[in-house]
């Protein structure tokens, strides 16, 4: 039973290096894509002492010639640090562009 505990983890580490050197580091592993270019950043805007920021990221697809987007979604505070990554096809990305521009320009009364 030991034996399979070790065996279990040395296996999620080699599925995890493997990832890692296939996408060319960590982030790339996570977003199960290739990292071209980090376009920008945006700070959000944190409740105390947490600092939000997303990021947005040109990933190279692995098998489709259709171009990715990766959102990083990044919390840290004094203790803590947590990233969220979104991958989006082109055409999701389209529609989040959309979505933004609307709540832009509504105006609440």
């Amino acid at each position: 039973m030991e034996n399979l505990f070790w065996l279990v983890f040395v296996g999620i580490f080699l599925f995890f290096s493997y990832r890692i050197f296939k996408y060319k580091g960590l982030k790339g592993a996570i977003f199960g894509a290739e990292i071209v270019n980090t376009v920008g950043e945006v700070q959000g805007k944190g409740q105390g002492p947490v600092s939000l920021a997303l990021k947005v990221h040109s990933l190279k697809p692995e098998t489709t010639s259709q171009s990715l987007v990766g959102i990083e979604l990044v919390a840290k505070s004094i203790a803590s640090y947590e990233m969220m990554p979104i991958t989006l096809s082109a055409s999701e990305a389209q529609q989040l562009i959309s979505l933004l521009e609307r709540a832009i320009n509504e105006r609440n009364v």
